[in-house]
């Protein structure tokens, strides 16, 4: 048990460093500013579509988006960091809009939940929504499902065409960034949480 949390210790500790590094490289551009946001982290805007520089989000692969999921899972969750839900979102919007489909349906989730704010279930279903149309992974594809259904009860039936409107908003943002469509990312998935 100990030698278990050593090693989850280490493993934070580096993916938290490396973090740091792509922080500072941002940091350090010309075209940074005092208080901005580093360079490739995005914010949502009005309508839910994240905007922002995102010239980092080129450089990573389908193992680095894996791993800013599962480190904005950290800071949802508070799982040996501090829970900030605002930081959690900004690592899960950076994986999210290069196709990450985990990431779009936790993004959707923080929305459900209110993690960051008030609840959203229009931005919620919309997120889930796009991330079911570019394909979850085969096995959390029923309970992304469900939770769809679930956000689409309690948005009701009178908004669920502007939520798909803003799905289909969100999708065209993540296909623009992330140079992929809709169904390419299963298996982008699948191969980066090998």
């Amino acid at each position: 048990m100990k030698g278990n949390l050593i090693i989850s210790s280490l493993a934070l500790v580096c993916l938290c460093t490396w973090t740091l590094d792509l922080f500072a490289a941002a940091s350090s551009s010309p075209d940074s500013r005092v208080g901005a946001a580093p360079r490739g982290i995005s914010s949502v805007s009005r309508n839910g579509v994240s905007i922002g520089p995102t010239a980092l989000a080129s450089d990573f692969d389908q193992r680095d988006l894996s791993a800013l999921n599962l480190l904005g899972i950290r800071y949802a969750k508070g799982q040996g960091v501090k829970r900030d839900p605002r930081l959690a979102m900004r690592f899960f919007l950076l994986s999210a809009l290069k196709g990450y489909t985990p990431a779009m349906a936790n993004v959707g989730t923080l929305y459900e939940t209110g993690a960051t704010g008030r609840p959203n279930q229009h931005r919620a279903y919309a997120w889930v929504r796009t991330a079911l149309s570019f394909g979850v992974p085969g096995e959390d594809h029923d309970a992304t499902v469900l939770k769809l259904g679930m956000i689409a009860a309690r948005l009701g039936s009178n908004n669920i065409g502007a939520a798909e409107r803003l799905a289909g908003a969100i999708a065209t943002r993540v296909i623009e960034t992330c140079q992929c469509s809709p169904g390419q990312e299963t298996e982008l998935a699948s191969n980066g949480s090998e």
